[in-house]
């Protein structure tokens, strides 16, 4: 099995609802280390109180389910989506999903150039490409599966101490997501989250040395998604 799939398994058995009520609403996050919560406790066994997630959760009063997973990419979301049946049986029921992926996909490219410096457009390109073909089926795939509201976030820029050298494959992935959900929006109950412009000027968002968020970032991120819960 592999490493991926283990670490879904894990997830679930270590992650307990708010609520365990028939009556409460429940929510199912999905993605990568951001909606999990990554680095935000010393010890990264279980999404945290402080993931973003959980903070929607306790707000509003519903039972969540975490089935984030640190270093997962949109591909492997997707491969989730359709043949895990811990994530089938959890969007089936799920009254709201927030989606978060696509970053692992873009940091996978810079590890691959060792970093920023001489990063062209040309590399990044057809990674772009596929994370915005694979978001597509991801809504598509959670659409069959729930009648519940589908919360897509966007990506912020997680080196935002690097300039512009970031700004063009992400300002063309979310206007690529912003057309998508707003196509989608007419037979599909979606919504796009903005974290790219909610994170613009806020490095204090970000865990420092890290491109992950603060507590304080979390809660931006929950801050996001909560106007469209009731």
């Amino acid at each position: 099995m592999k490493t991926w799939m283990i670490m879904i398994v894990v997830a679930t058995m270590l992650w307990a609802p708010y609520a365990t009520s028939a009556e409460e609403k429940r929510l199912v996050a999905i993605g990568d280390s951001i909606p999990f919560g990554y680095n935000i406790e010393e010890e990264n066994l279980s999404p945290p109180k402080d993931s973003f997630p959980s903070i929607i959760a306790n707000e509003r009063g519903l039972e969540v389910t975490n089935l984030s997973i640190p270093g997962l990419t949109s591909k492997e979301l997707l491969q989730a989506i359709k043949d895990n049946d811990i994530f089938r049986e959890s969007l089936k029921n799920a009254d709201y999903v927030t989606v978060y992926i696509g970053g692992n996909d873009l940091l996978n490219v810079v590890k691959k150039n060792k970093g920023l410096d001489g990063l062209k457009i040309e590399q990044v390109a057809p990674v772009m490409r596929r994370l915005v073909d694979h978001v597509h089926s991801i809504i598509l795939e959670i659409d069959k599966l729930t009648d519940g509201k589908i919360l897509v976030y966007n990506l912020y820029n997680p080196y935002p101490q690097a300039g512009k050298q970031l700004d063009v494959p992400l300002t063309y992935i979310n206007q690529q997501y912003a057309s998508l959900i707003q196509l989608l929006d007419h037979f599909s109950d979606v919504q796009l989250v903005d974290a790219y412009h909610a994170y613009q000027g806020h490095p204090e968002y970000i865990l420092p040395g890290d491109v992950h968020p603060t507590k304080q970032g979390q809660r931006v991120l929950a801050r996001l998604s909560l106007k469209y819960i009731q």
